[in-house]
Order: C-alpha cells, then sequence, then structure tokens
C-alpha cells in the first residue's frame, strides 16, 4: 500500500485533509503564555469547548475538507492545538519538536497516527520549532523566532528549502506564535498586527502584501489566526467585525463559527487545524 503524501505550497489553497484533536482534556493546567494567565482562574468549560470544536469540524466537512482527528490523550490538556505539531509543504508533511515539556509528549502521538494511517513525514532535528511560526507562501517561506521556535531551527529550514527564500521574523516573548500577528489569506493578501514585529520586518511584509490591519483587542481575539480554505473563503469569528467586514470588503467570503471557549487557551481556527493537503 502506498503512503499518503501530504502537500501545501501556500496558507490559501483549497483545504482538502485536515488533521484536528477534540479538546475532551483541555484546561489550563499551568499558564503557558499571557491569555492562558488571564483565564486561569476561570479555566475552560469544556463541554462548550467541545461542541464548538465539533461544529468547525462540520463547517470543514460542509466546504468539502477530510476531517481526521487525534484521539485525545490524558494528560495533554494542549492536544487541541494540531498545528504546533509541524505543517505540510512541497516537500511533505514535516514534524517539529515541542519547546514546552508539557506538549513533548504530543509528538509521539502524531507520529503513531502518521505510521499507523500510512501517512509519510520527515522530522526537524535541531532545536524546536512549532507550526504556528511558519507560513509559505510559494517561494516565500516566514518563520517566527519566538518563544516556540528557536534560531537553530530556522537556520534548518532554510537548508531544508533551499528554493525558497526563508524570512525569520523576530516575534516579541508575549505573542505566542507568528499566526496570531500575521496571516497570508490570499495571493498579495495578509492580516497583520505590526506593534508585534520590528519596524524592518514590518516594511518587507508590506513589499510583498497589501495588509487588513488588526488593532490590540482584535490581537487578543486572535483576529489574526484566521483559517483560508480556499476560494478566498475565510473561517472567522464572529466577535471580530471589523476585521470581518474589512475582509469582506475586499472579496473574501467570511464563515462566522464561535471559538470563543477554545480561544481561551491561547490559539484560534490555525491554530486547532492541521493541514495535510492543500491544492494550489
Amino acid at each position: 500500500m502506498d503512503k499518503h503524501k501530504g502537500d501545501a505550497v501556500n496558507e490559501y489553497g483549497r483545504l482538502k485533509e485536515v488533521l484536528m484533536c477534540p479538546p475532551e482534556r483541555m484546561k489550563i493546567k499551568q499558564p503557558l503564555n499571557n491569555t492562558q494567565e488571564q483565564y486561569k482562574k476561570e479555566n475552560i468549560d469544556k463541554n462548550k469547548a467541545v461542541k464548538q470544536h465539533q461544529n468547525l469540524q462540520n463547517v470543514l466537512k460542509e466546504n468539502g475538507v477530510r476531517v481526521h482527528l487525534l484521539t485525545p490523550e490524558e494528560g495533554l490538556p494542549e492536544q487541541v492545538f494540531t498545528r504546533d505539531l509541524g505543517f505540510a509543504s512541497d516537500q511533505g508533511l514535516i514534524i517539529g519538536q515541542m519547546n514546552m515539556s508539557l506538549r513533548e509528549p504530543e509528538t509521539a502521538y502524531v507520529k503513531q497516527w502518521f505510521d499507523h494511517n500510512q501517512w509519510e513525514y520527515q522530522e526537524m532535528t535541531s532545536g524546536a520549532l512549532e507550526g504556528g511560526d511558519v507560513l509559505i507562501d510559494g517561494d516565500l517561506l516566514f518563520a517566527g523566532n519566538s518563544s516556540r521556535t528557536t534560531k537553530t531551527a530556522i537556520e534548518e529550514l532554510t537548508a531544508l528549502f533551499p528554493d525558497k527564500k526563508v524570512i525569520s521574523m523576530p516575534l516579541e516573548r508575549k505573542y505566542l506564535h507568528l499566526d496570531c500577528v500575521f496571516n497570508i489569506i490570499s495571493p498579495g493578501t495578509a492580516l497583520l498586527f505590526p506593534p508585534a514585529l520590528p519596524v524592518k520586518t514590518v516594511r518587507e511584509i508590506g513589499m510583498h502584501y497589501r495588509t487588513i490591519t488588526i488593532n490590540e483587542w482584535e490581537q487578543f481575539q486572535l483576529a489574526a489566526n484566521v483559517l483560508s480554505i480556499g476560494s478566498n473563503t475565510i473561517i472567522s469569528m464572529p466577535q471580530n467585525k471589523s476585521v470581518n467586514e474589512k475582509m469582506r470588503a475586499w472579496g473574501f467570503h467570511v464563515i462566522e463559527v464561535e471559538l470563543s471557549e477554545i480561544i481561551k487557551s491561547g490559539g484560534a481556527f490555525r491554530c486547532v487545524t492541521f493541514p495535510l493537503v492543500k491544492s494550489k
């Protein structure tokens, strides 16, 4: 039996297959980011989170996406954020290494799933890398140098993708991943929260993309962390009205899906989806 091969050449192609994990074990066990710190007393309503996650799965299926599910494991409260495990590329599926000890076991479980379901993958070996810090757009690869992704891992990416221009983007520690402040939603269009990045980096983004700028409140509501599923269709939260209106004004079809319980842990639509196959 031939193995399945992952593939993606950009962030906005048609999403065909995705890997997700229901938030049945989700909780703020030890705050890992500023958002979790704010919600640690309130914590997560798991029943509500599971319903919201199931609704997102249904929306994806209604739009022609095949949804694969990991089994939630005891003691892994962050497993819902499958994007952090790696990314799909024109060189197949790439698995990174977690920088937080609480999350290290997640990598072993996803490799077991890939092996059992006959998916090819390769592993990063240098430093730590999480998929939320990687955005690909053709011959461009943007890599967030964050608290979760190290310089040595970005150097390995540069060697792994010699045909791409790898742009390292220093990210302030309080912003979890690059896709929480920057996201490419179509050829030449991106969402951006400029204060999170150096002025030089913001200028470089402006050389490649027209940008919809989000404000500080919208950034906390993870307005940049939308999911592009193809044909200029974007999944976004209803709370981010201004950003959604701007995207619609620029010709995007915006599907509003509630994810308010899950974002208490610091991640939204891009974070909870690991695309396996995206067409051009």
